[in-house]
């Protein structure tokens, strides 16, 4: 008779998440990630038939929920400058939560071209969150921006998330506050 195990793509999930966010795409194999488990590679293939079908799963999934988040934070009726502080420390501890997946958006040969576009749409739809935040920001109180830079300041802000925990990765709360900061730096007209 088969061993039941409570939760088991839940434990995939969580293990394939936690592999992937540490040793990246390429060095992670479903045989390592079976073992994490704690199950046979026949039955993780049960639940996903390739390596790229889980990565991928597990990707999109796990920035669905943060963009849930970002969401929530869009919707309150609070005071733009604390969204903007909420939402930038929701997305730093998110970006970290999931480790190195954070940093997968940026990387542009993980997949050939046909297969990236399961990836890019996250991080298409997260520029999309944080520049309209900055259009709120910039309807609300003003920005030091011309027209039509609100993308590239979208992308800044992310890119020096990721960059900034790299660099200073036992900092988190002085890095999200330089953050703020510098985001800070461009309101008024």
């Amino acid at each position: 008779m088969p061993k039941i195990i409570k939760d088991l793509e839940n434990k995939i999930f969580n293990s394939a998440i936690d592999l992937f966010g540490e040793y990246g795409y390429k060095k992670v194999d479903m045989k390592l990630i079976a073992k994490k488990v704690g199950i046979a590679v026949g039955t993780l293939y049960n639940y996903y038939p390739n390596k790229k079908e889980l990565y991928i799963d597990v990707f999109k999934k796990s920035w669905q929920e943060t963009f849930y988040k970002l969401d929530s934070i869009i919707n309150e009726k609070s005071d733009i400058k604390e969204k903007i502080r909420k939402y930038i420390d929701t997305l730093y501890n998110e970006i970290l939560r999931r480790k190195g997946l954070g940093g997968e958006l940026i990387k542009e040969n993980v997949f050939r071209d046909d297969e990236k576009d399961e990836l890019l749409y996250v991080k298409r739809d997260l520029l999309k969150k944080i520049e309209g935040l900055i259009k709120e920001v910039k309807e609300d109180i003003g920005l030091k921006l011309e027209d039509g830079m609100e993308s590239r300041l979208a992308e800044t802000i992310f890119i020096l998330i990721l960059k900034i925990m790299l660099e200073h990765p036992d900092e988190k709360e002085k890095n999200i506050k330089f953050i703020i900061e510098l985001i800070e730096c461009t309101y008024g007209k």
